[in-house]
């Protein structure tokens, strides 16, 4: 004990007596000890907040899927765009019940993911719409401004079909198109239509409408599952528009995302873009409209779809628009579609008020978005044997993901179905569809063609024409065919039971505990393995696809220059103390000559750069939990959708472990230990009669 106070004591004076030295050697410990503590810290926070952020939005902490599927599962950045095949789990039940006895598992959830389609009608086609509803409601005020609205569309479309008689050799069709437009032009028209409405409109639907081409298809990446029970253990999905699905109902709830996207008012939308291209709020870099470029262009192509505005509107809210506008532009004298174009054609000066006045005034004119809740949605989708399935849905809400980017797509833009709905687009039938479509192959009296006799059964080859038709039907091959159309008939109601027996394409699992995530994935595919299931298990991060890889890079990345940093730091630091021993051969020497024994010199050595990197050590760590804890404070910004998915908002706020502070001080005591101790014994192994000389 007596020696060691002596090491101390002789120590803390040898690093008093080279200060300057030891201080230039502190300074750079600090760097690497900041450098490791706040690298550390982040690389920690951000898989922290990135498991928070995706798991609590559609991924859950492991997926099983489909051991032989073609494709790898990928919810989120799917780089196939929606077209994986991710195989498909044959009955969720049976899986649910294996899952449920792994003591890690503590819930699971069905998943089928899909696309669909959903055509959205033109203006002309919801104007006949509302018109129809009008004639069945007995509301001749509302018929009178429908008519004049059809009139104005088709008055607007005919310049247009002019145009097509340039550039196309299909003159009769066009002067077909040109009767019909003129017919529903002409100053007659509105005592035509009243002596028969009905036929008129059904005129109108099949020569009118097909000329009035501004409807859009919409594309829905759907994700089915149990509804109520997806709200309940994804927290960061929040309604923001109508109600969830009820327990057992049909329904669809909208991604916010996906509907700003493509649902949203043509007009309303490119205010959007061009407002997120050209923010004049914001201190940095930013584009303007200016006279040429892209928002410029964009612009352009914005002021000539007026007409979106304008078929929307009917005579008397034009009347209440058309004053405000004249104000707004200060033109007292050109007609309405003039106007329109005018105020659409925005500049730097104008752009704000422009849009402001759009979702002030013309917003509550219009139709906002081509969906609303409440609406009937037609769904169709290409099903796994190749047909195609119409459904109509019901939509209950809109949903988003909180702290996301509503006009992100990659954080998940599905929209979420209830899992009979997934089944019926997917194609799989069920038990009671099979039933009945065996009831309809009897009734009719189906028979299978098989072999090469075919054409002889289909024409009775060289015999007479049978007279009979066998009743016996067996079409094995179209059991698992639907031919269902959208309408009325589909149940809307179900049963839990319903739900949880049938196909699903995946299983979101939720842990007991997230942190081992490894043992819980061992532990299910044991058991699936044990029940003969050809199954696999994959964590978060890989069930994320292109998103989770995109992470996992950033955090490599992150790692890297942190290592890169440390590396640059051991370097100088063992220069630096390699020298600073080096130089001390002559005072090393003295001490050998006064009896100190090789190892006493050496243990002295490395004490001395253990208390120089401890105290270096302890204030970089320090340094660095302030730091840390001012970005705590201010948060680490997202500059862009990306980042706002994997922080789970616009900024991440990181936290500091004890864990990271022990391993910066750790690592930089071992460096400074494995820099001194090789000079250290070199320099102790040197005579005390060289080393007193100086020539060392």
């Amino acid at each position: 004990m007596s020696a060691l106070i002596l090491m101390v004591r002789l120590a803390v004076r040898n690093v008093r007596a080279h200060l300057i030295k030891n201080l230039v050697i502190g300074v750079i410990l600090v760097f690497g000890t900041f450098v490791v503590v706040t690298g550390a810290a982040m690389i920690d926070s951000l898989d922290v907040v990135m498991r928070r952020s995706i798991t609590t939005s559609v991924t859950a902490d492991v997926q099983v899927y489909d051991a032989n599927a073609r494709d790898p599962l990928a919810l989120l950045g799917d780089m196939n765009f929606g077209g994986s095949d991710n195989g498909e789990v044959a009955d969720y039940r049976t899986v649910r019940d294996v899952l449920a006895a792994v003591p890690e598992v503590r819930t699971t959830l069905p998943m089928g993911l899909g696309n669909a389609t959903v055509f959205g009608a033109n203006e002309l086609d919801r104007t006949l719409d509302s018109l129809r509803e009008a004639e069945e409601a007995g509301d001749p005020a509302k018929v009178a401004m429908l008519v004049d609205r059809i009139r104005r569309i088709a008055g607007d479309l005919r310049p247009e079909l002019e145009r097509v008689d340039n550039i196309t050799n299909d003159t009769e069709r066009v002067a077909e198109s040109r009767a019909a437009l003129d017919r529903v032009i002409a100053e007659t028209f509105p005592a035509e239509y009243a002596l028969s409405p009905v036929p008129t409109i059904d005129w109108m639907d099949n020569a009118v409408a097909p000329l009035a081409t501004d409807g859009r298809l919409a594309y829905f990446r759907l994700l089915g599952t149990d509804l109520p029970a997806f709200q309940e253990n994804f927290p960061r999905m929040q309604i923001t528009r109508g109600t969830g699905v009820p327990a057992n109902e049909r329904g669809i709830i909208l991604n916010e995302s996906m509907v700003e996207q493509w649902l949203k008012h043509p007009i309303a939308r490119e205010f959007d873009a061009i407002e997120k291209l050209y923010d004049p709020e914001d201190d940095g870099p930013q584009e303007v409209i200016g006279e040429s470029g892209t928002i410029y262009d964009r612009v352009q192509r914005t002021s000539r779809q007026y007409r979106r505005i304008l078929y929307q509107l009917d005579t008397e809210e034009i009347a209440v628009l058309e004053p405000k506008l004249r104000a707004l532009l200060a033109d007292q004298s050109t007609d309405m579609p003039g106007l329109l174009k005018a105020y659409l054609a925005v500049s730097d000066e104008n752009f704000a008020t422009r849009k402001a006045f759009f979702y002030t005034e013309i917003a509550p004119l219009v139709r906002l978005y081509d969906i609303n809740v409440g609406d009937t949605l037609p769904l169709r989708a290409f099903t796994k044997s190749g047909y195609l399935k119409s459904l109509n849905v019901k939509v209950y809400g809109v949903y988003s993901y909180t702290g996301v980017a509503k006009d992100d797509s990659a954080a998940g833009a599905y929209c979420l179905v209830d899992m009979l709905t997934f089944r019926d687009l997917y194609g799989k039938m069920t038990d009671a569809q099979r039933a009945e479509l065996h009831d309809i192959k009897a009734a009719v009296g189906a028979v299978e063609l098989s072999g090469g006799t075919i054409e002889d059964q289909l024409f009775g080859g060289g015999s007479a024409l049978e007279a009979e038709v066998a009743t016996t039907s067996t079409l094995a091959a179209l059991d698992d065919v639907s031919f269902g159309r959208a309408d009325a008939r589909v149940q809307q109601t179900f049963t839990q039971d319903q739900m949880e027996s049938g196909v699903v394409t995946n299983i979101a699992i939720f842990l007991k505990d997230p942190d081992a995530s490894e043992a819980g994935i061992a532990a299910i595919l044991a058991a699936t393995d044990a029940a003969g299931l050809t199954l696999t298990a994959v964590g978060w991060k890989t069930a994320s696809g292109f998103i989770g890889q995109a992470a996992m890079m950033i955090q490599l990345v992150l790692f890297v220059a942190v290592l890169v940093l440390f590396l640059v730091a051991i370097v100088i630091i063992n220069i630096a103390l390699v020298l600073a021993t080096l130089e001390r051969t002559a005072e090393i020497g003295t001490m050998r000559a006064l009896g100190a024994q090789a190892r006493f010199v050496t243990l002295l050595l490395v004490v001395e750069s253990q208390l120089v990197g401890l105290v270096s050590a302890v204030f970089g760590g320090g340094l660095a939990i302030g730091f840390v804890n001012w970005l705590n404070d201010f948060g680490v910004p997202a500059d862009n959708d990306f980042l706002s998915i994997l922080f789970g908002g616009k900024a991440m706020y990181p936290e500091w472990r004890p864990e990271n502070v022990a391993l910066g001080v750790g690592l930089v005591l071992a460096v400074s230990f494995v820099a001194t101790i090789y000079p250290a014994i070199l320099a102790a192994r040197v005579p005390p009669v060289v080393a007193l000389q100086g020539k060392e």
